[in-house]
């Protein structure tokens, strides 16, 4: 309790503010945090907190806690000036509990709003995206796993737009209230419809493939995202997996460059960056200008191109290509589709700053983007490699395990800068690294937000940095 006194800080409301609204108002989570932070005073390194209407009105809530418990330790005061002295000790008390009854306080209009107002409404817009799907007669396509949705989706969007009209879920809308948004949406001229099905616990998918009723699915991968919340990486197969259910066989699509999918493969059709469904991939090209390659089926050639940085993303490819040749879709269009796949916002995405490229992959949250990063890193030609990582959350049993691994991949990648975010993994990657034999420069940065604010001032020319993954101030 060396930081108590942060607790009383006029700064200390809105911390707990942005931390409800950093852990996308999961109690068990803000709780989690809460009860493991000591000195408030540092808590906000990577955001800042945005004020929405609620909260201005979680704001109020707040200050109006602190008002209450201040007029009755006044009270208090008064009581034991006129009666007992017992009293002064009440005050204090009640003074030094301020800080807890703010914190635990705040969570119950939220749990009121939630069990009165919100769920109410969102059960019924559930409910109304279910009547409106049952008469929409569009192919539905659902993606599941723990990586590589977001990239599969919209190389589908893109493909499939040339030659269909075609729909799918904006940015992260992943969970049934994101999906039933989108759905409300729709104009009921759909031929294709795309889902990305999200996941944190077992049932997820199954509820989302209930909801969205695909008959084409593709699982991207598994790994140890989300296995704080799983436990186990046989739940979080059998969880992404539950698609299965809903999609025939001939049209479950596999990514067997992922060990777990491989080790789980149902029957369907496998994808790698070899190939898919008698698809050959050859000539493969890759750089901060994006990859190419030939894929070839009998006297069907597609030349595929796209602005995508790295090999990890051929088999995904592929196999978008599969599907919309199966869907009626011409060389042409597939081609063509491809060719507008640009990078998504912090996902290997690359910028030039002062002659040197920055590529942010600060969305990518799991081992598996991790590997592709550093293999991509180690391809390229560079007067420096530079490599900046916080680590990855939500890794649970795995996390030592993980990052260890993490400085070993560090090691063998070519890196000559290894800039790490101080947190509760770094000495885990730093294992790893002295295991693996690092020759490079070591970095560890205490104040996230500062330095990539300043990262022009770090770069050089003809250095390539690769920033990958993001470290939310939960975790801290």
């Amino acid at each position: 309790m060396k930081y108590f006194w942060t607790r009383f800080l006029p700064s200390y409301p809105k911390v707990l503010l942005y931390m409800l609204q950093d852990t996308e108002y999961r109690y068990s989570r803000y709780i989690e945090w809460y009860r493991r932070t000591d000195n408030f005073r540092t808590v906000i390194k990577r955001r800042q907190l945005t004020m929405t209407n609620k909260v201005w009105l979680l704001l109020l809530c707040l200050w109006l806690i602190w008002l209450a418990v201040v007029l009755l330790v006044i009270q208090a005061v008064f009581a034991g000036i006129t009666v007992n002295a017992i009293w002064f000790v009440v005050a204090a008390g009640l003074f030094l509990l301020v800080p807890f009854i703010q914190a635990y306080g705040i969570l119950i209009p939220l749990v009121l709003g939630w069990i009165f107002i919100q769920k109410r409404k969102e059960r019924q817009l559930i409910q109304n995206a279910r009547l409106i799907l049952v008469d929409n007669p569009a192919i539905r396509i659902g993606i599941a796993g723990s990586y590589g949705k977001t990239t599969a989706k919209e190389l589908l969007k893109a493909v499939l737009s040339e030659g269909k009209n075609t729909a799918a879920t904006p940015g992260n809308m992943n969970t049934p209230i994101g999906i039933s948004r989108f759905v409300r949406d729709l104009t009921g001229d759909e031929e294709i419809l795309i889902f990305e099905l999200g996941e944190e616990k077992v049932g997820d998918v199954e509820f989302l493939s209930r909801l969205t009723n695909p008959s084409i699915g593709i699982v991207t991968g598994i790994n140890e995202a989300h296995l704080v919340s799983f436990k186990t990486l046989e739940r979080t197969t059998n969880t992404i997996y539950e698609i299965a259910d809903y999609v025939a066989a001939d049209n479950l699509y596999q990514n067997i460059e992922s060990s777990l999918v491989a080790d789980a493969l149902r029957e369907g059709i496998p994808f790698n960056r070899k190939g898919v469904q008698g698809w050959k991939v050859s000539g493969v090209k890759t750089d901060v200008a994006g990859t190419s390659f030939t894929l070839k089926k009998g006297k069907k050639t597609v030349q595929a191109s796209t602005q995508l940085l790295g090999k990890h993303n051929i088999g995904v490819t592929a196999a978008v290509v599969a599907i919309a040749d199966s869907l009626g879709l011409t060389t042409k269009q597939i081609e063509a589709g491809l060719m507008k796949v640009a990078p998504f916002e912090h996902r290997m995405e690359p910028r030039f700053m002062h002659g040197a490229w920055v590529i942010d992959d600060t969305y990518n949250g799991n081992s598996e983007g991790v590997k592709a990063g550093l293999a991509f890193l180690k391809d390229q030609e560079a007067k420096r490699r530079i490599y900046v990582t916080p680590g990855l959350v939500e890794q649970g049993s795995a996390t030592q395990s993980v990052h260890e691994m993490i400085g070993q991949e560090i090691a063998q990648s070519n890196v000559d800068i290894c800039v790490l975010m101080e947190n509760s993994v770094t000495e885990f990657i730093k294992s790893g690294l002295s295991e693996g034999g690092f020759k490079g420069l070591l970095l560890e940065i205490d104040n996230p937000l500062e330095f990539y604010t300043n990262l022009d001032q770090f770069v050089a020319a003809g250095d390539l940095v690769l920033m990958q993954n993001d470290w939310t101030d939960n975790y801290q």
